[in-house]
């Protein structure tokens, strides 16, 4: 009897203690309730008083009925008033807003803490109390778990009782009533064994629905607790190996169920539940390797579209949902799609349920971004799960002979890419942007067609990849010329058609590489430019004209920073060899592209084609110099004095064109190509072939005839070609420019006629060092003379002082030369001629420029 006495007394207190704190609580919750209206009164009436004088009488009224007694000639008078008074004062009290009065700490901890603290207080009792019955063996186990249940049930009345008073204690009970409930359900499966597993799963099921439905009286908290018990149940409750119709067809139920409370109440935190229990038991189902796999491909398709059935009228709202909404249907679809490409991989793609029901989450990604148009980029999502599919099938079982099938791989990668890109053209009519299926569509094709080549390029070798790459343009040509007709009457047909176009020439750009040998690919490439300006320029289509940008950049990439092409064969025959018909074919194919380019207003596009062409003839001239001189060799490093100076020659006329072009249509690509191509001919010219490597420091074979040599093609030639530049200059704004090139033209002259004194004395260039004498030092002497009174002539009659400085400056080293050198080099009669020539030659220039003085006014030096 004592223990039985100790028993009721424990569940009198584990019951009867929460209770009458929460009946407290009650009370202080409600006199604080009516504290904060007292205090909010108080303070409209004292901002009221410290307005203005509105309120002394309503004050004084009463006072005056109150205290003193009744008078006759005041009975008639007095009730006006009250009654004016009292609809006066009405109305101007409810005018201020009460401010709201924050809740503190110790409301926080009295009216929250101390509900649910006394919640889970409440379970635990129960706990307790069964644990207690269980170690002293006071109560069968049947008992116990009807005693827990009963006590579930029993606080759940409870919480209907008190909703009408406090919805937060109505929903503590609840709460840990349900806890009770599912207790008491576990315990007699897992413990006690005393239901079998099919009535334990059918119970499961009908208290989470239970659960659910009291959800939407007592709020999220008791619906946590029904999808908590309804996604853990399986896992106490069910077999191993799992039954995978039953397993799911009942986490399916419990998804729904709980989605449709989200729905009705907007529990947006429970959809994200929802989404890791179905994303955890589909893991596990996929570690257990058991059987059944299209019942959970056809659970992850129906549970993505529940999620969507859940937010529609949420989406519905506007076209700009809130951004938990969104991101919860674009990780649900992600996360589903994801999980069906994880049973595809773990099953080696041999079951056609896995792709059928990645194909039917694929066409629900497309209704919905078709139908929905905040949800439109969610398409992409499945054409990127059905390669990401492919590509993982074929990794896990790349080598593996015996698991993979090569046609099996073909057929599906045929199949999905034609669903998805098929799907997107059709989808694309009347669309809000049109251009974005048309894409997708394009992409669709394109990336599975890449893909299957990729696979099979080493299984089918005897494939015609080109031929099946031009055959799949086909169908986007037939489209586009369908979206042509509809280009006036749809919005958003042209840039659809734009894309359609470009859809065409990713499949033939693709072709060509597939069909043609190394070095025609660039070649076929610029003239798919000019196809694709052409048809961009006719049709007036801004997307088909940005393809020139990728296509003239594989053509510069490939022809001018490609090393290989020094490495591709030449052919027998000089100039005439791949490099004039690959060049010049890809230059014409350019201009072609120019002609179309230049009446749609793109100056960007058409100033980097300018420069293209430019670049690509420039290097054409280089490497043709190449072939002439090391056709065997053409990446060898080195050059000799003559190919340097074909170098300069090459380089300076594309230079002096580029300048003629300038100075006629004012082309900047023009000036610029004379700016980089000059700099680089004087560059080479000056600091290579004069001063580090000319014949005298590098022996070099110019041949044996005075004059017609090496040395006119490596120094005359370059000398004019700057002189011509000169006369030319004006259309360059940077005036140094023409000092430049008119020294470097001098310097070059100089150097020619000097090394020209050396080849007639020593046309081998065997003698080292710049050492002379006789004769050939008594014609430096001569031949610089001459030369720097020419420099003078030319100055005096154009009147370009730099020239007559230059002559003036080599006359000075002339007579310095005479003096110091010649006057003890020279003997006999050639110390006479030196001196008597260079004395005559000092007269004449005096009397010069006595007899033709210029006055700085009338002439404009240079």
């Amino acid at each position: 009897m004592d223990e039985v006495f100790l028993i009721l007394l424990g569940i009198a207190w584990a019951v009867g203690t929460p209770i009458l704190a929460i009946v407290a609580l009650v009370r202080t919750s409600r006199l604080s309730a009516q504290n904060d209206l007292l205090r909010a009164d108080l303070a409209a009436l004292q901002r009221q008083r410290a307005e203005g004088t509105a309120l002394p009488p309503p004050f004084e009224v009463p006072a005056a009925e109150i205290v003193p007694p009744p008078a006759p000639p005041f009975e008639l008078e007095s009730p006006p008033e009250p009654v004016r008074q009292a609809e006066v004062a009405p109305a101007s009290l409810p005018t201020p807003v009460p401010e709201p009065v924050e809740a503190g700490w110790e409301q926080r901890l009295g009216a929250r803490a101390f509900l649910w603290v006394g919640a889970i207080t409440l379970a635990l009792a129960a706990v307790f109390l069964v644990r207690y019955s269980i170690e002293e063996g006071y109560l069968s186990p049947e008992v116990r778990v009807i005693l827990a249940a009963l006590f579930g049930f029993a606080l759940i009345g409870g919480a209907e009782k008190m909703r009408a008073r406090d919805e937060r204690v109505a929903q503590a009970l609840a709460a840990a009533g349900v806890a009770s409930l599912y207790g008491a359900l576990f315990a007699a499966v897992a413990l006690y064994d005393m239901i079998s597993k099919v009535a334990a799963g059918g119970g499961a099921a009908a208290l989470t629905a239970f659960a659910i439905g009291l959800s939407l009286r007592h709020g999220i908290l008791v619906a946590s607790l029904a999808f908590v018990g309804g996604f853990v149940s399986p896992a106490i409750i069910g077999s191993d190996p799992p039954n995978t119709p039953v397993l799911f067809g009942y986490l399916l139920a419990i998804a729904a169920g709980t989605l449709g409370v989200i729905r009705l109440r907007g529990w947006w935190p429970l959809g994200w539940g929802v989404l890791g229990g179905s994303t955890i038991w589909t893991i596990l189902w996929i570690l257990s390797s058991a059987g059944g796999l299209h019942w959970v491909g056809l659970f992850l398709v129906a549970v993505a579209g529940l999620f969507v059935w859940t937010t529609w009228r949420r989406l519905g709202e506007s076209e700009n949902p809130p951004a938990d909404v969104a991101a919860l249907v674009w990780a649900a679809l992600g996360l589903s799609g994801f999980l069906l490409v994880a049973l595809i991989v773990q099953d080696g793609g041999r079951q056609s349920a896995g792709w059928l029901a990645l194909a039917a989450h694929g066409a629900g990604v497309y209704l919905l971004g078709r139908w929905t148009p905040r949800f439109q980029y969610v398409a992409v999502l499945a054409p990127l799960l059905s390669i990401a599919a492919l590509a993982l099938w074929w990794g896990t079982t790349f080598g593996n002979l015996a698991g993979w099938d090569a046609d099996r791989f073909a057929w599906t990668a045929i199949l999905l890419g034609g669903f998805y890109a098929a799907g997107a053209f059709a989808l694309l009519w009347n669309a809000a942007r049109p251009g974005f299926w048309a894409a997708l569509s394009v992409a669709a094709a394109f990336a599975h067609f890449l893909l299957c080549w990729y696979v099979l390029r080493g299984a089918a070798t005897a494939t015609p990849w080109g031929l099946i790459s031009i055959g799949l343009a086909v169908p986007f040509l037939v489209g586009a010329e369908r979206l042509a007709r509809w280009r006036a009457t749809m919005t958003g047909a042209t840039e659809a058609l734009g894309v359609m176009a470009a859809g065409v020439v990713f499949f033939i750009a693709a072709a060509i590489p597939l069909e043609l040998r190394r070095e025609w690919i660039t070649v076929a490439y610029a003239i798919e430019f000019a196809a694709v300006a052409a048809i961009a320029a006719r049709l007036d289509l801004l997307a088909m004209r940005r393809l020139c940008w990728p296509l003239l950049a594989v053509v510069v990439v490939r022809f001018v920073l490609n090393p290989e092409i020094l490495k591709y064969p030449l052919g027998v025959t000089p100039i005439f060899n791949w490099l004039l018909w690959a060049y010049g074919i890809s230059i014409a194919a350019f201009l072609v592209g120019l002609r179309f380019l230049r009446p749609t207003g793109d100056e960007r596009l058409v100033r980097a084609t300018e420069a293209a062409v430019a670049l690509l003839a420039f290097v054409l001239a280089t490497l043709q110099v190449r072939s002439v001189f090391q056709p065997g060799s053409m990446a060898a490093a080195d050059a000799g004095f003559m190919e340097r100076a074909f170098y300069v020659q090459a380089w300076g006329v594309f230079a002096l064109v580029a300048l003629w072009l300038a100075r006629t249509r004012r082309d900047p690509v023009a000036l610029w190509a004379w700016r980089a191509s000059g700099a680089l001919a004087l560059a080479t010219v000056l600091v290579v072939q004069v001063v580090l490597a000319n014949p005298i420091f590098e022996k070099a074979d110019v041949g044996r005839l005075p004059i017609a040599n090496g040395l006119l093609l490596a120094y005359a030639l370059p000398a004019a070609m700057a002189a011509l530049a000169r006369r030319w200059i004006d259309v360059e704004p940077n005036r140094h420019a023409a000092l430049v090139v008119g020294a470097a033209a001098s310097i070059l002259a100089f150097a020619y006629v000097s090394l020209e004194v050396r080849h007639l004395f020593d046309p081998g260039f065997e003698r080292a060092g710049f050492g002379a004498a006789g004769l050939e030092l008594y014609t430096y002497s001569i031949v610089w003379l001459l030369f720097g009174v020419a420099l003078l002539a030319v100055g005096f009659a154009r009147g370009a002082a730099a020239l007559r400085h230059a002559g003036m400056a080599l006359v000075c080293v002339v007579v310095a030369k005479v003096f110091l050198i010649d006057m003890a080099g020279l003997q006999g009669l050639l110390r006479v001629f030196s001196f008597l020539g260079l004395g005559a030659a000092l007269v004449g220039l005096g009397y010069a420029y006595r007899r033709f003085g210029f006055d700085e006014g009338q002439r404009t030096p240079s």
